[in-house]
């Protein structure tokens, strides 16, 4: 009889936390759909609110902005109201918020509704990454974040396809309201099995540090996603905030190596594997969401593909990721997670290269090809890098320490996002004089489409711009990846500064 009820005990353990895995993956897909869908939606937006490439941007900059400002809170919230409050008001706000995001009515108001949506949603990973994994025993850690990877990416592989029919049957806000099913079911989901009891304790607050710490990074990502348009240190303003972000960031690190109680504990940064997926995280972030901003600008704008094609070239690049995370969690259990994670970056340095040798007539095969090779070496690169920072790191520590990696990323795609735009827009116009200089009587490329490219009539030199216009914004693509490529062959040596830890399933 003993037996019985220990095998039914045991039975509703796995039933749980079976529900706990499947809550979290609904949150968290919603998460990455957010972004999955609105990527697809930028250039109807960009035709609606008539914005350029970089103030269209500024849609997903502004929800990482948010997100950034937020997630250094996650532990000490917490502490405070406990993970199932704190887990359950994320869900609801991002609901609302979503909502609001779809009735937006010009660019500012769509970027205030994404940065407080970035506010709100931040939460979301790192509480659902904490919940899942430990809802199994620290032994099977691998396999439970394994799981939770897969699960959370695979309810947006079919995002991009839907999205694209959604916007031009309905217009871009429709986008928004494919997150609501999930978030409902998500809502549910926590309210019902997530768990009330957790191992965080509410700690004093300390504010100086907090604030120190939010506005230099504040001022960090002001700095690069205004500089371009306000001249860099031309401009007052970019000044201002270089000196608040070091003086700011100064003050935060001073505060914290001197105070009793400060904001970031020290202990996880003791640790050495932790300590290098911090900087992994960093590059990792800097070059993972760029392509799901650049690609959709670049076929409708240089490719003119309609905005169903552009959805289902997204696809790939997240089926490439679900299979890559599947390969994973098989690869890590049968050999060095270290060399995983370089396999995954040279699967990323190579996409891109290939990517930056593209022209205005690229082949949709080549495309969609790319795009799966990029989304199986994210996953290859990133499931290892997460694994080994956290292998060690202590259960103590990792409620503190799982949002403070999600924020290095953060931190890190902010900037790339910003950068990368940026510096295509400039290269962009700088090479547009070069090829403008080009443009003579006497160049025999001129005489080779004499009925379009005529340049005694206003037409073909109407005609002769706008072809110019459009191979120098391609240059600037083939750069920008270029810059992609260089960005994951640096990060692939960090893998290899991972203390070996054995990862059980």
């Amino acid at each position: 009889m003993m037996r019985g009820l220990a095998n039914a005990a045991s039975g509703d353990s796995v039933l749980r936390r079976r529900l706990i895995m499947a809550t979290t993956m609904l949150a968290s897909s919603m998460y990455s759909l957010d972004l999955t869908v609105v990527s697809v939606a930028l250039p109807h937006m960009q035709g609606t609110f008539s914005a350029t490439p970089d103030q269209i941007a500024w849609v997903v900059t502004a929800f990482i902005v948010g997100a950034t400002v937020t997630i250094t809170l996650v532990g000490w919230l917490t502490g405070v109201t406990g993970r199932k409050r704190l887990f359950t008001f994320s869900i609801s706000a991002f609901l609302i918020i979503t909502i609001l995001c779809a009735n937006a009515h010009s660019l500012e108001e769509e970027v205030l509704w994404r940065f407080l949506l970035g506010l709100t949603g931040a939460m979301i990973i790192p509480l659902s990454q904490v919940i899942a994994v430990d809802a199994y025993p620290r032994a099977m850690y691998g396999h439970a974040l394994t799981l939770w990877s897969v699960g959370s990416v695979a309810g947006s592989i079919m995002a991009p396809p839907l999205a694209g029919y959604v916007i031009e049957a309905y217009g871009w806000p429709a986008v928004f309201y494919m997150n609501v099913p999930l978030a409902v079911l998500g809502l549910l989901g926590a309210i019902a099995v997530v768990p009330r009891e957790s191992n965080e304790r509410p700690r004093r607050l300390d504010a100086f540090g907090l604030v120190t710490l939010i506005v230099g990074l504040g001022a960090i990502q002001l700095l690069f996603n205004r500089g371009a348009r306000l001249d860099w240190f031309g401009s007052t303003e970019i000044i201002v905030e270089c000196i608040v972000a070091v003086l700011c960031l100064y003050l935060f690190v001073a505060h914290s190596a001197t105070a009793k109680n400060p904001f970031l504990k020290p202990e996880p940064f003791r640790d050495r594997n932790y300590t290098i997926g911090l900087i992994g995280a960093f590059i990792y972030g800097t070059m993972w969401a760029l392509p799901t901003v650049m690609l959709p600008l670049l076929l409708q704008n240089f490719r003119g593909l309609p905005v169903e094609m552009i959805g289902i070239l997204l696809t790939p690049r997240q089926l490439g990721y679900l299979t890559g995370s599947v390969l994973t969690g098989f690869l890590i259990r049968r050999a060095d997670p270290r060399l995983v994670a370089v396999v995954g970056f040279g699967l990323i340095a190579f996409s891109a290269f290939e990517m930056s040798l593209w022209s205005t007539d690229v082949t949709l095969w080549s495309v969609a090809l790319m795009a799966l090779a990029q989304g199986v070496g994210c996953a290859l690169a990133f499931i290892p890098f997460n694994t080994m920072a956290f292998a060690t790191v202590s259960t103590e520590d990792r409620p503190q320490a799982v949002p403070l990696f999600y924020l290095v990323i953060n931190l890190g795609t902010s900037i790339g996002i910003a950068s990368t735009v940026t510096y295509w827009t400039n290269h962009t116009q700088s090479t547009h004089a070069m090829l403008i200089e080009h443009v003579s009587l006497y160049n025999p490329l001129i005489h080779t489409m004499p009925e379009l490219w005529d340049v005694g009539r206003a037409a073909g030199i109407s005609s002769i711009h706008a072809e110019i216009l459009r191979q120098a914004g391609m240059i600037g693509y083939n750069q920008t990846f270029a810059i992609i490529m260089v960005g994951a062959m640096c990060a692939a040596p960090i893998a290899l500064l991972f203390r070996r830890a054995r990862i059980r399933t």
